[in-house]
């Protein structure tokens, strides 16, 4: 771990190495581009305030777009929910062994946080994956935190 930033130093060198190419795409020095594409994306002036993980993943979804990489991009943009869905799957398989995406299907769509479909539907699309980028991020969480609690609370 470097004593700089959150960052792992191979994430160091891509974000460097990356930011050099959009950059010199940008026509901007380097220094002057990773600056303000960190106070654009992430509000925040200083590399060490970047975390290792959805800090990341926004500026290099960035990047990524400036040096016109978008099949990248759009893979760093979704690392975020693409983490939450496999906490997600393996708080549900302690929950439900049995059928861990009906469950999660379930409670999507009780709480309402759930893309259109019916159980049956959505359990199968999150089975086979298709569903998990139609629900936003924040919706993710709350599925998650939901679990959790469940599972907390079903364990005493």
């Amino acid at each position: 771990m470097s004593k700089l930033s959150g960052l792992s130093e191979p994430q160091r060198r891509t974000l460097f190495s990356s930011i050099r190419n959009a950059a010199r795409e940008c026509g901007e020095l380097p220094e002057a581009y990773r600056r303000r594409i960190m106070r654009e994306e992430l509000d925040v002036e200083h590399l060490s305030q970047v975390s290792a993980t959805t800090g990341f993943d926004t500026l290099m979804a960035r990047i990524c777009r400036d040096s016109g990489d978008f099949q990248r991009a759009a893979s760093y943009a979704t690392q975020a929910a693409r983490r939450l869905q496999h906490l997600i799957e393996d708080v549900a398989r302690a929950i439900a062994p049995d059928d861990p995406y009906g469950y999660v299907a379930g409670v999507m769509l009780q709480s309402r946080l759930a893309p259109i479909g019916d159980d049956a539907t959505l359990a199968d699309r999150l089975r086979r994956g298709s569903a998990w980028l139609d629900v936003p991020e924040p919706h993710l969480r709350r599925i998650l935190a939901m679990l959790k609690t469940h599972l907390r609370r079903h364990a005493n």
